[in-house]
């Protein structure tokens, strides 16, 4: 049932993005820079042709997901090592479930508090600072998704790091190895198919959430690397193109399954690259 859903997944957003190139050519839709896709909806409504260029909402979403990155990957990381490796089993038991509780807090109330709180206080920041920082950045998205993916990349690292067996730890502290030591050269790289794993899970979250980066991000699709500067990502664009009243084989339309079918791409980039580093 799984590979047939996949496959008719697959099928039904090719059959549609293969459409979308009818109308606009693929060179536009991948290198171009301008994402704008207002037309009219009828022959007799004025309007704009509309661009395609899917660079811009890429560029937000890569932005937003590195950021989310830099703030899960090494928080939930070291996290991970410190319960599974220094904290005693009360301490462990007690802060696990404690954690992963921001899992299963909703991504709208992520939102509202990234909206309402952080963005504003990055933009004082910013402003005591000399910089100017838009009302809605990137780096508050950004921050507040890193924290929700945290329990990714913490709960699922600290089950394989506390699946290493004893005997390896043992083995190198008789041999004299620190307990650092050990965490660095024997339990990491026992166990770092599953902390790929699990940063992989992270990444795909990341590229993956929409309502956070709508409330603290905004719609704006805009080519910028500046974290204080208000983008959007692929996710939200294919929510925004999907709603109204538009004709559904319109070109703005169907823009939406050219953009699913390029993040279907890059996520089955992303798993291969990230099995080929496990096995090496």
């Amino acid at each position: 049932v799984a590979i047939l859903t996949t496959i008719g997944i697959v099928f039904s957003v090719l059959f549609e993005a293969l459409r979308f190139f009818q109308a606009v050519p693929i060179s536009d839709f991948l290198l171009g820079l301008q994402w704008s896709p207002q037309i009219a909806m009828r022959a007799d409504q004025a309007g704009s042709s509309g661009a395609f260029g899917a660079v811009p909402v890429f560029v937000g979403t890569f932005l937003i997901a590195a950021i989310a990155m830099l703030v899960a990957i090494p928080i939930g990381l070291l996290a991970a090592i410190y319960l599974s490796e220094y904290a005693s089993s009360t301490l462990r038991n007690w802060a696990k479930p404690a954690m992963e509780i921001l899992a299963g807090i909703p991504t709208v109330v992520y939102g509202f508090f990234a909206a309402l709180t952080v963005a504003p206080v990055i933009r004082d920041i910013g402003t005591a600072l000399g910089l100017t920082v838009a009302s809605e950045s990137a780096l508050a998205a950004g921050l507040i998704m890193g924290i929700m993916i945290i329990p990714f990349v913490s709960s699922l690292s600290d089950d394989v790091i506390h699946a290493v067996p004893q005997s390896m730890r043992d083995g190198s502290l008789a041999l004299g190895a620190t307990q650092f030591e050990t965490i660095r050269n024997v339990i990491i790289p026992a166990a770092l198919p599953g902390i790929v794993g699990s940063i992989l899970l992270a990444v795909s979250r990341a590229v993956g959430e929409t309502m956070i980066v709508v409330m603290a991000a905004g719609l704006s699709a805009n080519l910028s690397f500046n974290p204080l500067t208000a983008v959007t990502t692929v996710t939200v664009q294919i929510v925004t193109l999907l709603v109204g009243d538009q004709e559904f084989d319109s070109p703005k339309t169907l823009a939406a399954f050219a953009l699913g079918l390029l993040l279907f791409v890059f996520t089955l980039a992303l798993n291969f690259i990230a099995l080929r580093v496990v096995r090496r």
